[in-house]
């Protein structure tokens, strides 16, 4: 399945108060993910090992707060990729970093609203498009794997976003939730049962078992005591392309390396597009619009290297209108957790609008990810 053929399923736009017994397409919703369900693949593909991973992408999904009468959020795709070291006599590596090498952000808009079971709907159409985007610009930079924030087959119908996703593309992905889900075959006894198993040290972890028998995933200790010593633990499950233990091999792998209980790939997702939502409320505030959503999520997608001109900076060579609306955004709010004051962590695609340069960076900087270099060059 492709973003055609989503496009194709016209499906209803609801208000918040809509029933979702009244939403016609939930029956046709429900036949669909059946029918992926049957054809999603719960093993590891021929010749997968943990050794071949080497790029590994995050998608993330943040809503607009403190804005009243939208369903506007940010969908953000993240491409990290490791690096091995200390490579043995059977080729074997040790992963001892993770580095950024591709985002993206795009504006979505949420006609629907959330139906437990249903969140594909909301989502998968946003992850649809990054890939295309992924595809067109830097094709060679596609993920061994896709980490997706929600579930695969720890669902009521074993079919969640990130098993949606992965069964329509062909793509390995993981569910990584934050949050641990209950229905009526892991109801809340069985909920409150998982959360109370103390997990220690990292890798611990304790399968979520349905009544029915079906291992939904894992409740996974990821982060590691010496650097996090409360009892955050995430639920992954397979998406697609993936055993379950092969599954949480991944994700403690991209924990170990980045340092957080979070899998590095949708922990700078997650940043990403929080940043971007700030922004926007900010700007929101300066000059109410909506423009004001595409101006924060055009900045995001320009440039992925930090370390070159502060955005104030480049804003005074755009214009003057624009330098003023954006002036009093707080940089606090713009940069990255390790950036400076002098690299904020949203760069200036908006700069497109009036410096033809600009299009040509953005090219550049997304589709070979040289983005230092090219901004030496173009400037």
């Amino acid at each position: 399945m492709d973003l055609a053929y989503l496009l194709s399923l016209e499906l209803p736009i609801c208000k918040v108060s809509d029933s979702p017994s009244n939403i016609p397409s939930i029956q046709h919703w429900t036949s669909l993910q059946h029918n992926l369900r049957a054809q999603l693949q719960d093993v590891d593909d021929p010749g997968w090992s943990l050794n071949v991973l080497r790029r590994v992408g995050g998608l993330d999904i943040s809503f607009e707060t403190g804005t009243t009468g939208t369903n506007r959020a940010t969908a953000v795709l993240v491409v990290c990729e490791l690096t091995v070291n200390q490579v043995n006599d059977e080729n074997e590596g040790t992963a001892s970093a993770m580095t950024e090498i591709y985002e993206d952000a795009v504006d979505v808009d949420m006609d629907l609203p959330y139906i437990s079971g249903f969140l594909f709907v909301r989502e998968v159409f946003a992850y649809e498009l990054l890939l295309q985007r992924l595809r067109k610009s830097a094709p060679e930079l596609e993920p061994d794997v896709f980490l997706v924030d929600g579930s695969g087959v720890f669902h009521p119908r074993q079919c969640g976003s990130a098993s949606h996703f992965g069964i329509s593309n062909g793509l390995r992905t993981i569910g990584v939730a934050k949050k641990l889900l209950c229905f009526d075959d892991f109801d809340k006894a069985a909920g409150e049962q998982v959360e109370q198993h103390m997990l220690c040290n990292f890798g611990d972890n304790i399968p979520l078992v349905g009544s029915s028998g079906f291992v939904y995933g894992l409740a996974l200790r990821t982060a590691h005591p010496a650097k996090d010593t409360s009892s955050k633990r995430i639920y992954v499950s397979i998406g697609n392309g993936f055993c379950l233990e092969s599954t949480k091999d991944v994700i403690l792998k991209c924990c170990d390396v980045g340092g957080s209980y979070l899998p590095e790939p949708v922990r700078l997702a997650d940043l990403t597009g929080r940043a971007i939502e700030r922004t926007c409320k900010q700007i929101h505030q300066m000059q109410p619009g909506p423009e004001a959503r595409q101006i924060a999520i055009d900045i995001s997608n320009l440039l992925s290297n930090k370390s070159r001109k502060t955005l104030l900076d480049m804003l005074e060579e755009v214009s003057l209108d624009l330098h003023q609306r954006l002036a009093s955004v707080q940089p606090e709010s713009l940069k990255r957790k390790r950036s400076t004051v002098e690299e904020l962590f949203l760069p200036l695609q908006a700069l497109r609008i009036e410096k033809p340069w600009a299009a040509n960076l953005h090219k550049e900087c997304l589709c070979k990810q040289r983005a230092g270099e090219a901004m030496r060059v173009a400037l």
